[in-house]
């Protein structure tokens, strides 16, 4: 038997791969809110971060520099399994492409998009809780403190 926070962590990791890399990230910048679709990847090591690739002259690189606190979303997966957090951070990241390429190596229609990334910014989106939503279950709150 499973331990809950065993459990918890097997429930998680079961709606990241639902979410296919996928995720609606939402800024907001003196009081006016913006929304895009974006792809990620994530760090076995570091659960509760998801990387996001974006070219330097995007607008939500400069919505990030005025405001860190954001907002996502994965799009459904099987029986609507979706993930979402109020209590993210978003931050232009020191790493470089070599050090994240992996998390992105099985993802081929994210290449397509992305052909040079080693040119692009890198984005650290961090969480402290996360609620995984579903269609057929009920919701669940993972703490990541």
């Amino acid at each position: 038997m499973y331990s809950k926070e065993v459990k918890d962590m097997a429930d998680y990791q079961e709606y990241v791969a639902e979410a296919k890399q996928l995720l609606a990230l939402a800024t907001s910048v003196d009081g006016q809110p913006s929304i895009r679709v974006v792809g990620f990847g994530q760090d076995a090591k570091q659960p509760n971060r998801f990387y996001i690739v974006s070219k330097p002259t995007a607008t939500k690189i400069e919505e990030l520099k005025q405001n860190e606190q954001v907002a996502f979303t994965t799009l459904p997966g099987a029986g609507g399994k979706r993930m979402s957090s109020n209590q993210a951070v978003a931050k232009i990241s020191d790493k470089q492409w070599s050090d994240i390429e992996p998390l992105f190596a099985d993802n081929p229609g994210w290449h397509a998009g992305h052909p040079e990334p080693e040119t692009e910014t890198i984005i650290e989106l961090t969480f402290e809780s996360v609620l995984l939503d579903s269609f057929v279950e009920a919701p669940e709150s993972i703490s990541f403190n």
